[in-house]
């Protein structure tokens, strides 16, 4: 497979699962409410939790940070530079300049974002802000996916099945972030935190099965671009 700026997409989102995977592996232990858990909850820690330099317990989490940090500037610095070469394809089709500005600034806000949830970690002196631009990712990456949709539906040669994987990943995001904002606060209870840390597993997957599927559709677009040339 010829590596460009956009099949690179599939390396990075096999890099994020990669070094995801190895810092829960490395994760001391610890969550929110328990703090003598050993190693990884996988429905009650956090992806944050990994990228925190001090783990729950107290132990020094060095090691998972760093994987999982890289892993989250890794996975949107490779959505953005994918995005930025389908947009250049996808204008073509829609011929829109509102479309295309409204798309690459959402997803231009959104990623960089996701590269300060990684800057700033979720221990007490960055909560704050880890916190805000957890919720500016989210959000724009909501209005990005609403002006995909749109974009989608415009474009005969997008299949059916990436149109309501699209809309499908839209619900799921929204639904998230409705969760994250109205759903119980994990600081409650054990019960809540794992609402929230299931809600939170659920729309990262979603986003890698969306990125997956929006890859397919790059290669449609391409695809069709070069028998048209012909």
């Amino acid at each position: 497979m010829k590596i460009n700026g956009i099949s690179q997409g599939y390396i990075g989102i096999l890099l994020f699962v990669l070094l995801s995977g190895t810092a829960m592996v490395f994760y001391p232990g610890g969550t929110l409410h328990d703090n003598s858990t050993i190693g990884y909850q996988f429905f009650y820690n956090y992806f944050s939790n990994l990228g925190e330099w001090t783990a729950r317990n107290g132990e020094p989490n060095s090691l998972s940070a760093y994987l999982f940090n890289s892993a989250l500037i890794i996975l949107a610095v490779s959505y953005f530079t994918f995005y930025y070469n389908f947009l250049k394809k996808l204008s073509l089709k829609l011929n829109n300049k509102f479309f295309s500005f409204s798309l690459i600034i959402t997803v231009v806000i959104s990623m960089l974002s996701f590269v300060f949830v990684a800057v700033f970690s979720g221990e007490p002196s960055t909560h704050d802000l880890h916190v805000f631009f957890v919720k500016l990712a989210f959000r724009t990456m909501f209005v990005h996916c609403v002006f995909q949709v749109l974009a989608m539906f415009r474009i005969n040669e997008i299949s059916m099945v990436v149109r309501f994987i699209s809309i499908f990943f839209s619900l799921a995001l929204l639904g998230y972030i409705l969760i994250m904002d109205f759903g119980p606060k994990a600081g409650e209870s054990n019960q809540a935190l794992f609402i929230q840390v299931i809600a939170q597993k659920v729309v990262v997957g979603s986003i890698l099965i969306y990125y997956f599927f929006q890859l397919t559709a790059a290669k449609i677009l391409t695809n069709t671009k070069s028998i048209n040339h012909e």
